[in-house]
């Protein structure tokens, strides 16, 4: 449970000490931190809560149903099957009237949010979205087959 203190808790890749438990719990699996980069920022007082949080880290394979599951993934090509979902995901992308997966504003997105130790989002990584992310609340992953890179907002 989260307590509305009005404090701001902000860790970095300077002292992956203090953070390593708290991003397991995120991505659903213990990263080396020796290929680990992150910017977590948590802020939540009585107005609400503020939540930034960036990750890059090698995985292995047999990490990622774990990832999925912890994250609720789904892949872009999944979102045009979900009616409700979808609609509110073209805002997100400001794409709204498009159909389908709109790939030069999911990319535009990423890369516009994206911290500067990830590389940008392109056509070589396979991205996925948090169910139901929305303009308030999204989460967004794209990966190879060795790294990953996470960005996460919340905002109400």
């Amino acid at each position: 449970m989260r307590e509305y203190n009005g404090i701001e808790y902000q860790y970095s890749s300077n002292h992956p000490e203090k953070a390593i438990g708290v991003i397991t719990n995120i991505l659903g699996f213990t990263p080396l931190a020796s290929d680990l980069n992150y910017s977590l920022n948590f802020y939540s007082s009585g107005s609400g809560i503020d939540d930034c949080l960036a990750i890059y880290c090698r995985y292995g394979t047999a990490d990622w149903p774990a990832i999925a599951q912890a994250l609720r993934l789904k892949h872009v090509s999944e979102v045009p099957g979900d009616t409700d979902w979808h609609e509110a995901w073209l805002g997100l992308l400001d794409a709204e009237g498009m159909a389908g997966v709109p790939v030069q504003p999911l990319f535009q997105f990423i890369n516009q949010h994206r911290h500067a130790f990830q590389p940008p989002a392109d056509a070589c990584w396979e991205v996925f979205f948090s169910n139901e992310s929305d303009v308030n609340s999204w989460c967004v992953v794209w990966r190879n087959d060795s790294h990953l890179n996470y960005l996460y907002f919340d905002q109400g």
